[in-house]
């Protein structure tokens, strides 16, 4: 009996053995893993960027709101830049903005905010026109870019300083944006005269801001009247498009959240037979429309926007 336990021994060591030597390659397979990881990140800048700016982002809500503006800007600019050579092939056609809205709009989604758009049953494609918009912040660009996929033949009218920023100006351009010149009226009426044709020759659509300026309070500014002289000279429609306040952005305290942007197309208004006597009756009906939606949509909103 006393001889069982010396008997037993080796064999228990050569059990144990192996089980050792896989914990030992298993540690040593992950130690190795660890340093590949460290390694690439202390060897990429792009990665130090990036978990900088998510650990800057959540221990300080101002920086998360400058470098959200900032990638947003940045993206809507490579995506306007990057494929200019495609652009070459049909300059000056909508829809050469149509993959890098996608891209614009995925992006942005992935930094917490998403877009329902509502009233796409009003969209006449075979239709030329004068869409209206609110105007609250510079990344209504995105928002635009989002719309193309509905409207397909819609284009934003936008003032002429922006064309020059190269390259974002030259990408813009061949996407069919229109500058115009706000501060020399004769050459922005010169413009839109030329775009009224185009609205009727080619069903293109202008996007519009009433507004002439990003407005990010309660109340829309009062809208000038350009866009409806373009609707009436052309004898097209107006179609309003009302988007709701950004709730999840507030410019004053810096902060950017997460949140939804409701937009809804209403039905188009026919300008056949009007002229320029019913032009302030159109602009009140317009803006006090647009305003009442607005109201609507911005309180429904609230649910779902986090700062």
């Amino acid at each position: 009996i006393a001889a069982n336990p010396t008997k037993n021994t080796p064999t228990t060591q050569q059990t144990n053995k192996p089980t050792n030597q896989e914990e030992i390659g298993s540690r040593q397979a992950m130690e190795a893993i660890i340093s590949a990881i460290k390694d690439a990140f202390l060897g990429s800048l792009f990665l130090q960027i990036v978990l900088g700016s998510i650990l800057l982002s959540l221990a300080w809500p101002t920086f998360k709101y400058y470098s959200k503006m900032f990638y947003i800007l940045l993206v809507s600019f490579l995506v306007l830049v990057v494929p200019i050579p495609l652009f070459l092939i049909k300059p000056r056609w909508p829809l050469n903005a149509l993959i890098s809205g996608i891209v614009a709009c995925e992006f942005i989604r992935w930094l917490g905010v998403e877009y329902e758009i509502r009233g796409t049953e009003n969209i006449n494609v075979k239709n030329g026109g004068v869409v209206l918009l609110n105007h609250q912040s510079a990344i209504d660009i995105v928002l635009l870019s989002r719309l193309l996929r509905e409207f397909r033949n819609i284009v934003p009218v936008v003032k002429k300083e922006l064309f020059y920023a190269f390259p974002f100006g030259i990408g813009s351009y061949l996407v069919g944006v229109v500058f115009i010149d706000r501060k020399n009226t004769a050459s922005a009426k010169d413009v839109m005269n030329r775009e009224s044709i185009a609205i009727n020759r080619d069903n293109l659509k202008l996007a519009i801001f009433p507004e002439g300026t990003r407005h990010d309070k309660d109340t829309l500014l009062p809208f000038k009247k350009g866009s409806f002289h373009v609707a009436i000279d052309s004898q097209s429609v107006i179609q309003p498009v009302i988007v709701s306040k950004y709730r999840f952005i507030d410019h004053k305290r810096k902060r950017f959240g997460r949140g939804r942007v409701i937009v809804n197309i209403l039905p188009e208004i026919s300008m056949q037979g009007k002229t320029k006597e019913d032009l302030n009756a159109l602009v009140d009906h317009c803006q006090s429309t647009m305003q009442a939606e607005f109201d609507a949509l911005s309180a429904e909103v609230q649910q779902y926007c986090h700062l």
